[in-house]
């Protein structure tokens, strides 16, 4: 059952006083209950004494500043979701924090609508992470291809938190072996990468399973390489940096779309064999 927002405790984190005064009362009215600290300190207090659901907490601020502040929080309270929340953004802070647990990045200013909705899927993947003994039929399957050894390591582990299935490639070539060990139901390539570049991999991916789904991910787009990857029938094609709420989105759309097609190819083998049996 899905967790709604006046059972949600909100712990809100920022040095900036009128931040915080700004985003508490629609954080408030959309149903939170929510608390306030000024500094790391100040939330640490916090969750030594009560429980919260999830942190939104600030990178820079004085004293404590929100990374050291995030990893303290890991410590205390390991499954509580922390968002860090900056005016600041670092793309490689970004990928730091990520490996150790941030469940999302967003910059400052955040519409209160969109923190809303990554709070509310923060312990709604949460109470999934919690009740769930295992993969499930419903689980997306994703081959994660890219020789960013930080994209790679940062994207994955974050979209596992989200109950993806991730196995990863750092070439094209570990990339066909690991398909050709393991049925997946979406890939993620980069185009450009050494050796087999990322629309061969795409090739030679469907040619071994049409039904695969293939995102090609890119942070050079080429309206050429664009061209080239749809006609060989990727799904989509995303430009780098891609948030990871939105690539999850897109992933979860193409394993919906090849879980349709498997249906109507088992349909359709169904009405064959029926068509050839006697009345």
């Amino acid at each position: 059952m899905a967790t709604a927002p006046s059972d949600i405790r909100l712990l809100l984190v920022d040095d900036e006083v009128e931040f915080l005064e700004a985003v508490r009362p629609g954080l408030s009215r959309r149903g939170f209950h929510v608390s306030l600290a000024e500094s790391g300190h100040a939330a640490l207090q916090h969750l030594t004494s009560e429980d919260f659901d999830v942190v939104v907490l600030d990178v820079k601020m004085p004293g404590i500043d929100g990374v050291d502040t995030f990893r303290e929080i890991k410590r205390l309270a390991p499954s509580v979701p922390v968002i860090l929340l900056t005016g600041h953004g670092s793309i490689q802070q970004a990928f730091e924090t990520s490996r150790e647990g941030v469940y999302d990045y967003l910059a400052k200013p955040c519409d209160v609508d969109r923190l809303a909705t990554v709070v509310r899927q923060a312990v709604a993947d949460r109470a999934a992470a919690t009740t769930s003994s295992g993969p499930t039929v419903g689980d997306v399957r994703l081959l994660l291809v890219d020789d960013d050894r930080d994209f790679v390591e940062s994207v994955a582990p974050a979209l596992e938190r989200r109950g993806v299935i991730v196995t990863t490639a750092l070439d094209g070539a570990t990339a066909l072996a690991r398909a050709a060990e393991s049925q997946f139901d979406v890939a993620v390539v980069d185009v450009r990468m050494p050796d087999l570049d990322g629309l061969t991999v795409l090739n030679r991916l469907r040619a071994s399973d049409p039904l695969l789904e293939v995102i090609v991910l890119t942070g050079h787009p080429a309206v050429d390489d664009v061209r080239r990857g749809l006609k060989e029938g990727a799904f989509d094609y995303l430009t780098k940096p891609q948030r990871v709420e939105d690539l999850l989105l897109h992933v979860r759309a193409a394993a919906d779309r090849r879980r349709l097609r498997m249906q109507e190819r088992q349909q359709a083998e169904i009405d064959r064999i029926v068509s050839r049996q006697p009345d």
